[in-house]
């Protein structure tokens, strides 16, 4: 038979396979398990711009259009653990006025994994212009503030607001605690607040979460205890994932989960907060502030960007990250190198590419258990 008879895809329990168009045998292997308990399980941690990428894509790849959604078990199949530490913008005018906790990382996660009606979506994304009060506000965060208001609370908010998006997974708050984020400069000096440590432009040596004690959903640690594959970025270095990692239980949680953990490289540093980092130099400070935690992967970028983007970036102060993966393995982490950019004026992860390297590192399939 001719090559054109046959396709290449990814089956739903995501195993690499090769088929026949018409009813025949399978070629290069079997095809995957249907059994529920074959399909991978992610927990993916994070916030700002970086973790809706990631989910976007692993969205499609683990839900593919013409699946059929599965109420009980698929939810459990795709977690987004959100950072709830954002103060600035519309998520802290809302947290000021409201005493809410910031909606916007949890908006922006819900709107990734919504694959209900787009209209409700574009409500959600919709964002107001002008001089008013509502200005620079989204209607999502509103909606989000309006549901914890009249409900019981802001996890009860998040439940329905995927309901209203109709997301395929789940989206968690790190914590249901009214947390704020301090860092510590070399220079001595310190600083209370998310947004103060971005405008701060001061060499950060450790960030803190106050209080300390702040708990972890029970949801999330379930989800971490069952997962194969725990991601972690990208996003700021200190202001969108350590903070996560900085609610302690979620940290002992993934310590000791069966897992497989994942650290996506950020593709730029970022102004005041990661110059000069390389992979290497963010890989320290994850584990300067969570010890307990195993990195066992690190994914990496090979593609090369545009040199007139580069160089818009660096006329702002970001610079491309070094790779270094030497110095990755050196350190006991497995460096995986990949082309994941995706095109377009901004620097980005291209949410399919990024899917499909996290689903090869699944222990299920790609062979590599949790040492």
């Amino acid at each position: 038979m001719k090559d054109s008879d046959y396709a290449e895809g990814l089956g739903p329990q995501l195993g690499h396979y090769r088929w026949r168009v018409e009813p025949g045998a399978w070629l290069l292997s079997k095809p995957p398990s249907a059994h529920p308990s074959r399909r991978l399980r992610v927990v993916a941690l994070g916030g700002g711009t970086g973790l809706p990428v990631v989910l976007q894509g692993l969205k499609a790849a683990l839900f593919p259009s013409a699946s059929v959604w599965n109420p009980h078990a698929d939810p459990e199949r795709l977690t987004a653990i959100v950072t709830v530490a954002d103060d600035g913008g519309s998520s802290g005018r809302l947290r000021q006025e409201h005493s809410v906790l910031p909606p916007g990382d949890i908006r922006n996660c819900l709107l990734a994994l919504s694959d209900g009606d787009s209209m409700m979506a574009q409500l959600f994304d919709f964002r107001f212009e002008g001089q008013g009060e509502t200005a620079g506000h989204s209607l999502g965060n509103l909606i989000l503030t309006a549901l914890s208001r009249i409900g019981n609370g802001f996890g009860q908010a998040v439940e329905r607001g995927e309901k209203l998006l109709t997301i395929r997974g789940r989206v968690i708050p790190s914590t249901l605690d009214n947390v704020t984020l301090r860092a510590e400069f070399a220079d001595g000096g310190s600083v209370e607040g998310e947004s103060k440590i971005r405008s701060a432009a001061r060499r950060i040596c450790r960030v803190y979460l106050e209080p300390a004690d702040a708990r972890a959903l029970p949801l999330g640690l379930t989800a971490l205890e069952a997962a194969d594959l725990i991601v972690i970025g990208p996003g700021s270095l200190y202001t969108s994932l350590i903070p996560v990692l900085l609610v302690k239980d979620l940290a002992d949680g993934i310590a000791r989960s069966p897992a497989r953990v994942v650290l996506i490289a950020n593709l730029m540093t970022e102004p005041g907060e990661t110059d000069g980092y390389t992979a290497v130099d963010h890989l320290e400070a994850i584990r300067r502030h969570a010890p307990q935690v195993r990195i066992h992967d690190v994914l990496l970028n090979t593609a090369s960007a545009p040199k007139d983007v580069v160089d818009r970036y660096a006329a702002e102060g970001a610079m491309p990250v070094p790779l270094a993966p030497e110095a990755i393995r050196a350190r006991g982490s497995r460096p995986v190198q990949r082309a994941l950019l995706a095109r377009g004026p901004k620097l980005r992860h291209d949410p399919r590419k990024l899917a499909r390297a996290l689903v090869e590192l699944g222990p299920l399939y790609a062979g590599h258990p949790r040492a």
